[in-house]
């Protein structure tokens, strides 16, 4: 199969426009257009609907789009990894978080790491929570940092605890409670709530409706939203609370939003590295080893 027409499709869906694919990819739009249609009758479907403006895809082709993001991926950790070799005859380990808190534990350990192992190239990937483990399953990498939410029930995946917490409330300016140093749990369910949606965070949703029942309450989700970004937008715009684990650095509007303790919660987390128990990867052990060592 031609890689680049994998590419090509990939970035049609995702910009929606034969122009813009071509001239990320600079190529011409007759280019674009030639080896999506090769790749339609290789397949026999139809990807692309080209009546759409901008273009949509068609329900075989949201289906091919998901398999090429991951065949992409696989493609391009195979690249790596071998230019790694040709380049510096060293080894590689690839590694996926989603968020700034999965690294807050790895972050420190990495520099006596790179001491320790000069041979072991050290590849980062920023992924969506709901996929760390999918990934890590398809080979897309060799560790995933994520929430242990998103590794239970994988006999496939080992873990290794780094860290764990609790979460805060984020709170706005101008909310009743943004001056409070700690929340009750009757105190923060009066109030509705803003979260990151289950396409973004997976299981980790669910588990925090869960640890609100382990409370004894129902939460008032007014909004769901994809990105951290927004949340801090509604939590500012709309008085919304948020959730956030507790020491999160914020990546915006760090002095107008509080992080408040929440009192005898069952919101809590545990940041794991999770890694196939079955890895052939050689650099794996050296590295979980390292972790393994007090800091």
């Amino acid at each position: 199969m031609n890689m680049r027409r994998i590419r090509y499709l990939i970035d049609l869906i995702e910009c929606r426009s034969f122009t813009e694919t071509a001239r990320k990819n600079f190529v011409s739009q007759t280019t674009v257009s030639q080896q999506i249609a090769t790749l339609e009758d290789e397949f026999g479907v139809l990807l692309i609907d080209r009546k759409q403006t901008p273009i949509e895809p068609t329900e075989a082709g949201r289906v091919f789009y998901r398999e090429a993001v991951l065949l992409w991926k696989q493609y391009a950790r195979m690249q790596t990894s071998m230019d790694n070799y040709r380049q510096h005859r060293t080894r590689s380990l690839s590694i996926q978080y989603s968020a700034v808190t999965d690294m807050q534990t790895l972050l420190r350990r990495i520099p006596s790491f790179r001491e320790k192992y000069p041979d072991i190239r050290l590849e980062l990937n920023k992924v969506l929570l709901k996929d760390a483990a999918d990934y890590l399953l398809k080979g897309i990498c060799d560790v995933a940092i994520a929430f242990d939410s998103e590794f239970a029930n994988r006999p496939e995946i080992r873990t290794f605890s780094l860290y764990h917490g609790r979460y805060c409330a984020a709170v706005g300016p101008g909310h009743p409670l943004h001056t409070y140093s700690t929340l009750s749990k009757k105190e923060l369910y009066r109030y509705p709530l803003v979260m990151l949606n289950p396409d973004a965070i997976g299981g980790s949703y669910e588990l925090m409706i869960e640890h609100a029942a382990q409370d004894g309450y129902r939460p008032d989700i007014a909004r769901s939203v994809d990105d951290v970004e927004t949340e801090l937008f509604y939590i500012v715009t709309e008085q919304l609370i948020g959730f956030f684990p507790e020491h999160y650095k914020l990546p915006a509007l760090s002095e107008e939003i509080a992080l408040i303790p929440i009192e005898d919660s069952h919101h809590t987390f545990r940041i794991e590295a999770g890694y196939l128990k079955h890895s052939e990867n050689p650099a794996l052990e050296a590295f979980l080893t390292h972790l393994r060592e007090p800091i």
